[in-house]
């Protein structure tokens, strides 16, 4: 018999390459997304249903499998990581009420309880409900992503091909390991096939100084900005006038934080072995040309789904 595995946002970034792998193998997929309507050909979808746990879960009915991506970046309106920490403790209670046998999960580098930032707090507190929820399981720890229709490396490039000045927040020698999407999904796959419980950082085969990666990125794509190191007190106002114009949160201010402070980077071995210095090279014309609006991504659509409690959704990681 055809297995059966669910991706959230299997449509979206990091889900698309999940999904395609698994049905490449020969596996049917299912999603849970806040549009249904917008997903078509062989991936059967369900939307999001938050408010009403029972209904959500038949959609885990006959899953072997659960890939969950489900979370945000930040939080928007009323919407917070604490929401998205219950939301993914809704979903991963979903899948094990219904017997699903395994869940390969997409947390965060270098999280934690006690951390002071929200996002990796919340990953963390995903962590142990995953770990505590009876199934057998996978936590990946990536960070920052690249490849096919990333955010932020994308952003850094099209701020690199419209200023004359880079502003690279403090000394610009904090590190960050960044991580090819098709690597996460390949690896996320792998790990979907074993029973063995894993925990394990996901960082790409390089890992950078953010000045450094700044600076390769400017000469890869052929522009002559001026990468300047300022003070984090003078980006932060350069970084809400950026906000404004793009109508979108291009680096919060807890990220950046989180960033200096050298959570981007991890120790371990390399997720796969697709390198950002490979993919700058071999091709950059139409990185940077267009904003990825994380905004228009992942809440525009919030406000036509008021059947679910609170959607919001990204593939990131």
């Amino acid at each position: 018999m055809e297995s059966t595995d669910l991706v959230t946002g299997a449509t979206g970034y990091s889900g698309a390459y999940v999904s395609e792998r698994l049905m490449n193998d020969g596996r049917s997929v299912r999603t849970l997304t806040r549009d249904p309507g917008a997903v078509s050909g062989p991936i059967e979808a369900f939307a999001y249903r938050f408010d009403d746990p029972d209904q959500m879960r038949e959609a885990f009915d006959g899953v072997d499998t659960f890939y969950n991506t489900y979370w945000v970046r930040f939080g928007r309106g009323s919407f917070t990581h604490d929401d998205a920490v219950a939301n993914s403790i809704a979903l991963v209670d979903a899948a094990a009420r219904a017997g699903v046998r395994r869940i390969v999960h997409v947390s965060i580098m270098n999280p934690s309880v006690d951390s002071q930032y929200t996002y990796h707090r919340g990953k963390a507190l995903v962590e142990q409900a995953v770990q505590a929820s009876g199934m057998q399981y996978a936590i990946v720890r990536p960070s920052a992503l690249f490849g096919g229709s990333d955010i932020l490396l994308n952003n850094v490039a099209w701020l690199l091909r419209r200023l004359h000045v880079f502003a690279v927040p403090g000394d610009g020698n904090y590190p960050i390991r960044p991580t090819h999407v098709e690597d996460l999904a390949d690896l996320m796959v792998a790990l979907g096939a074993s029973s063995d419980p894993v925990i394990r950082n996901a960082g790409g085969p390089e890992t950078f100084a953010f000045g450094d990666l700044v600076r390769m990125i400017r000469d890869a794509i052929g522009v002559r900005a001026l990468v300047m190191n300022v003070p984090k007190s003078v980006s932060l106002p350069m970084i809400r006038i950026v906000n404004c114009i793009t109508r979108d949160v291009t680096l919060h201010r807890e990220e950046l934080d989180a960033l200096m402070d050298g959570l981007a980077s991890c120790d371990g071995e390399a997720a796969g072995h697709r390198h950002l210095s490979d993919f700058l090279a071999d091709g950059t014309d139409d990185f940077g040309r267009h904003y990825a609006s994380e905004i228009s991504r992942n809440f525009e659509t919030v406000s036509r789904q008021r059947h679910s409690r609170s959607v919001p959704l990204t593939s990131r990681a």
